[in-house]
């Protein structure tokens, strides 16, 4: 039951607070053992994936909506009730006896009652019995976890590919591996494998970036190979991105919304550290994070800006960049399969397109003036913020789209009636496909 427990309180500090998932297990597990840490955090993810069709669940199987019960523990001990009961097969009588005892420790002794008699409902309603009789786009988003709108946005997305829909939804509710990035100051990449292996008991495997390698056995994020400095944990998708912008020891680079600096650092490990690294953020919690990374890194080429990079100019830099990076905040569309709680929150692409091309039009303006290389990426897998935003940047801006560089598939050519030629020079990454994050890299040339 302590389990149990504890996700509740998780998924409350998550929904109710707004709190990251990784935070908010970090929070209600304290030093408990490892074990306990990782049961917690399957009931957190799986609740949340799963929350439209567990709340449909609650709703054949009762009275209830789950939206509007008032008290936070119980509309999470609810869900977490149904999840054990009709998606892992555990057995409803101790299924709900447990959550009994939750609401009454919780909530007080009308909250158990509430509960038993809720979850009593649900034992009798099957996962089948909520799917039939709906809408194929329904079913799918009840059964992959999904809100609808994106089910049929993807449906367009592949021109109504229904096999491709399916496989990308599947691909969201899969744990992506963890890409342990080589710290070319520290590791030669080509024998760092067998480095990590033999003294630190790490296993990896190579992928299609040779500085990149994904992570089989061993710990990465927080081992001591990891505080060591020889590799940084960066998904192999946004890796592709800093590896687009290609730039050379001695050279200035601008890094716009920088922050917490996975490839800033990157950019700096192909610098070999010489030359200047200019990152600004508006964020200045989030520069400390890269700093922190940074010094951990050995990386010392980096200065940081704090502002709004809307606005930005040349005067506002040290120097004229040669190259620069523009990864602005986007709607997440893309990174679902680590942040499922992202999927249940409002994704008006549209407002997120105009807020991420107020942050790339001044670096256009830079590039056009001074003849630098752009790399424009974001992890969402949306038209409006990838190839839409790319084509009014070569219409507005005289800008001229080059190949990126890197391996991945082309981006879309066309979507919703709207056409892109420059297709096959950007990159798109898909969960499916690459087993990365979803991500968009397109690279482009001034003057």
């Amino acid at each position: 039951m302590e389990n149990q427990l504890l996700a509740v309180r998780a998924l409350v500090l998550i929904e109710a607070r707004g709190l990251p998932i990784p935070e908010a297990v970090e929070r209600v597990c304290g030093d408990r053992p490892r074990e306990v840490r990782r049961s917690v955090q399957a009931f957190v993810y799986e609740t949340i994936k799963h929350r439209n069709l567990l709340d449909e669940l609650i709703r054949a199987g009762s009275e209830a909506e789950p939206e509007r019960i008032r008290s936070p523990y119980v509309k999470q001990i609810l869900r977490v009730g149904t999840l054990e009961m009709k998606l892992w097969g555990n057995p409803a009588p101790a299924v709900t006896d447990c959550m009994v005892r939750l609401a009454k420790r919780l909530a007080g002794e009308r909250a158990g009652s509430f509960v038993n008699a809720v979850l009593r409902g649900v034992e009798r309603v099957s996962v089948e019995e909520v799917l039939e009789d709906r809408p194929w786009t329904e079913r799918l988003a009840l059964r992959y976890g999904h809100p609808e709108w994106f089910v049929l946005y993807a449906l367009d997305l592949f021109h109504g590919d229904r096999e491709r829909v399916e496989r990308l939804l599947r691909a969201n509710n899969r744990v992506p591996p963890q890409y342990l990035r080589i710290n070319r100051l520290r590791l030669d990449p080509l024998t760092g494998e067998e480095v990590l292996r033999r003294e630190y008991g790490i296993v990896v495997e190579p992928t299609f970036l040779e500085e990149v390698k994904v992570l089989r056995r061993g710990r990465g994020y927080g081992s001591r190979a990891w505080r060591e400095g020889l590799f940084d944990v960066q998904d192999l998708a946004s890796a592709c991105a800093s590896a687009a912008l290609s730039p050379e020891p001695g050279e200035v680079v601008l890094d716009v919304c920088a922050a917490p600096g996975s490839k800033t650092t990157h950019l700096a490990e192909q610098m070999r550290d010489e030359g200047t690294i200019v990152s600004v953020d508006v964020s200045e919690r989030g520069l400390e994070v890269l700093r922190r990374r940074c010094r951990r890194l050995g990386i010392t080429c980096v200065e940081t800006l704090c502002r709004d990079a809307r606005g930005l100019s040349v005067d506002d830099l040290p120097e004229v960049p040669d190259r620069i990076l523009v990864d602005p905040p986007c709607s997440t569309t893309g990174v679902w399969n680590r942040n499922p709680d992202s999927r249940w929150k409002p994704k008006p692409l549209e407002r997120f397109a105009r807020r991420e091309w107020s942050i790339l039009e001044p670096a256009l303006r830079i590039a056009e003036e001074h003849g630098c290389t752009l790399v424009y990426s974001t992890c969402s897998v949306s038209w409006e913020e990838n190839e839409a935003i790319v084509r009014r940047a070569l219409e507005e801006y005289d800008v001229r789209l080059v190949d990126a560089g890197v391996p991945g598939s082309p981006g879309l050519r066309e979507f919703r009636g709207e056409r892109f030629p420059g297709h096959d020079k950007v990159r798109r990454y898909w969960p499916f496909r690459h087993d990365t994050a979803g991500f968009f890299v397109a690279k482009l040339r001034g003057g």
